[in-house]
C-alpha cells in the first residue's frame, strides 16, 4: 500500500527560513559516517591518533572533514581552569609548531577531534586538592603559534593591540567558514546556526529585493542573472525582521559569508570557482588588479597566505586563472597565478596536476603555507 503524505506546509516553512538547497542521496547515508558527524559536533569530541589527521591544506582535517584539536585532560590544575582562575589548554587549527613537538615527542594520543562551533569544550583532570576527578564544559582559546602559521587575519603582521584582538576575537564558526572550500564534507547547517527568525513571507521579500538589483551582487558587482542561487538577501544590521530596502543588501555567497557574524556560511570549491569565472568575464577581476582587490575577491582560504605575500613585495597574482590547452580549451583553474613565471596555487588537485604537466609551478595551498613557515 503507497502512503500519500503532503510536505507542501513543511516546504512553505524551508523557503520561508531561507533558500539552503542541498543535493541528497539517501544511497550515501551510512551509519559511520552519522556516527562521525554526532561526535564531532559534540563539545566531547573523538579521540585521533596520528594516522586519522590529514594536514595536507595546513589546517586539520579527519575523514575529509575539518576539525579543532583539543586536549581534554587538564590533569591537576582541573580546579583553576573549571573555575576561570587559570586559562585552559589551547585548542589547535593548524599544522603548527606545536603539533610538530608533540608528535616528536609521542604524545599525540592525547588529543581530541571537535568542529563544534560553540565554543565549549568537554574537559576533566583529578583536583590537586582532594584527588577526586571532575569535569565540566568550559571556553578554551585558540593556539597562537596556530594564528601564525595560517597568519590569520594577518596576525604576523599585527603588532601589539592589533596582534591581541585577533587572538581574543577569534571566531570558531568564522575560521571553519574561511576555510569551507578546501573541503567536500561539511556540518549540516542547522549545526551551526538557527536558520529560523525570519518573517513569513522572507521568500518573497528576498526575491523582489534581488530582482530590483538585477540580481547583481552590491558588493563586488558580479552578475548573477545565471546563477541566482548564488545571490543572497543580506540584513544589513543583522535583524531578520527588518526587511525594509534600506537595511537589505544584495550579496553573492562569496561576499555574503565575509559579513560579521555569518561564520555559519559555507561555500564550496565549485561555488567560489563559479563565482570568479563570472567576475572575470564580466572585468570584475583585472589582470593588472592591486593587492587590495586580489585579497578582497580571492578565496577566503588564501587571505593569509596572500597578506604574507603583500608583505614581502611580491607583484599581485591573477585571481581564478585559466590555462588554456592546444585547442584553447580549459584544461586548469587556478586560484591564484603568476603567468610570467609559470607560477601558482590550486585547491583542485585535478587543476594542480593538469597545470605541472603542462610546465607549470603550481602548489597546493598547503604547500604554500609549509613555504611560508619554511
Amino acid at each position: 500500500m503507497k502512503i500519500k503524505a503532503d510536505f507542501s506546509d513543511l516546504w512553505d516553512s524551508v523557503k520561508r527560513m531561507g533558500s539552503h538547497n542541498v543535493e541528497f542521496d539517501i544511497t550515501a547515508e551510512h551509519s559511520d559516517d552519522l556516527e562521525l558527524d554526532a561526535e564531532l559536533s559534540s563539545t566531547a569530541g573523538r579521540d585521533v591518533v596520528l594516522d586519522d589527521l590529514n594536514t595536507d591544506n595546513g589546517v586539520l582535517s579527519v575523514e575529509g572533514r575539518q576539525v579543532l584539536l583539543f586536549i581534554p585532560d587538564h590533569g591537576r590544575n582541573i580546579d583553576e581552569v573549571l573555575a576561570g582562575r587559570e586559562e585552559g589548554r589551547k585548542f589547535h587549527v593548524a599544522d603548527c609548531r606545536t603539533l610538530e613537538s608533540m608528535r616528536e615527542q609521542k604524545r599525540f594520543d592525547r588529543y581530541k577531534a571537535t568542529y563544534n562551533i560553540g565554543g565549549k569544550f568537554q574537559i576533566y583532570g583529578v583536583s590537586y586538592a582532594d584527588g577526586i576527578k571532575r569535569e565540566g564544559e568550559i571556553e578554551l582559546h585558540v593556539c597562537k603559534n596556530c594564528l601564525s602559521y595560517l597568519n590569520y587575519q594577518g596576525y604576523c603582521g599585527a603588532i601589539g593591540a592589533a596582534k591581541m584582538e585577533i587572538y581574543k576575537q577569534f571566531s570558531i564558526a568564522e575560521f571553519l567558514s574561511t576555510y569551507s572550500t578546501l573541503f567536500k564534507n561539511m556540518p549540516a547547517q542547522h549545526q551551526l546556526a538557527d536558520l529560523g527568525g525570519y518573517s513569513d513571507n522572507w521568500k518573497e521579500i528576498s526575491d523582489r529585493y534581488r530582482a530590483s538589483v538585477n540580481f547583481r551582487c552590491e558588493s563586488c558587482k558580479v552578475d548573477l542573472n545565471a546563477h541566482p542561487g548564488f545571490l543572497h538577501t543580506h540584513h544589513i544590521n543583522g535583524n531578520k525582521h527588518e526587511n525594509h530596502t534600506a537595511n537589505l543588501m544584495a550579496l553573492c555567497l562569496d561576499c555574503h559569508r565575509k559579513q560579521p557574524k555569518h561564520g555559519y556560511m559555507r561555500v564550496t570549491h565549485d561555488s567560489m570557482v563559479t563565482i570568479n569565472q563570472l567576475r572575470k568575464e564580466q572585468g570584475q577581476l583585472e589582470a593588472s588588479a592591486g593587492w587590495d582587490q586580489v585579497i578582497r575577491l580571492a578565496d577566503k582560504a588564501l587571505d593569509g597566505l596572500l597578506r604574507n605575500y603583500a608583505s614581502k613585495g611580491m607583484l599581485p597574482p591573477e585571481v581564478g586563472y585559466e590555462i588554456l590547452g592546444a585547442d584553447d580549451e580549459i584544461v586548469a583553474e587556478l586560484e591564484l597565478a603568476w603567468p610570467t613565471s609559470k607560477r601558482g596555487i590550486a585547491i583542485s588537485e585535478i587543476d594542480l596536476k593538469a597545470a605541472n604537466e603542462l610546465g607549470w609551478h603550481v602548489l597546493t595551498l598547503g604547500d604554500a603555507l609549509r613555504s611560508m613557515n619554511g
